[in-house]
């Protein structure tokens, strides 16, 4: 008889290991992208740029996988990009042809920054061409 609760006691530990409750590692992982985003996701909301931007949609300015395939998300390219969130893109100044972005002088860079971390938290567009080198 203890044999058998033994043996039930195994199968129900190693029933447990191989159930899908082993994808906590997974949520926990989007948790804390979605944490760590948070901040980026919530200004981009209040700078209302979404009304320009999507995440797999050009609409006037590009898609947030397209802002991927074009730069990784290296800290210089960050930096590079806040500056442009705050400064705007005149027409025909940007590498996305003759699309203007509004400046954002409210902002402060490292705001600027966290919505660039946001946006380029998402996958990179694998069939955009990249339009001209950011390495």
């Amino acid at each position: 008889m203890i044999k058998q609760i033994h043996l039930l006691l195994a199968s129900l530990i190693f029933a447990s290991c191989n159930s899908p409750g082993g994808k906590t590692a997974e949520k926990k992982e989007e948790k804390k992208d979605t944490i760590e985003f948070a901040k980026g996701k919530m200004l981009f909301d209040r700078e209302d740029c979404g009304g320009c931007h999507a995440e797999s949609q050009a609409i006037v300015g590009p898609s947030f996988q397209h802002l991927a395939a074009e730069y990784p998300a290296t800290e210089a390219n960050i930096t590079h990009l806040g500056h442009i969130v705050m400064l705007g893109v005149k027409p025909n100044q940007g590498i996305w042809g003759s699309r203007e972005m509004p400046p954002h002088p409210k902002l402060s860079r490292e705001e600027a920054e966290e919505i660039v971390k946001y946006m380029l938290s998402f996958p990179a567009d694998p069939n955009k061409p990249h339009l001209h080198n950011t390495k």
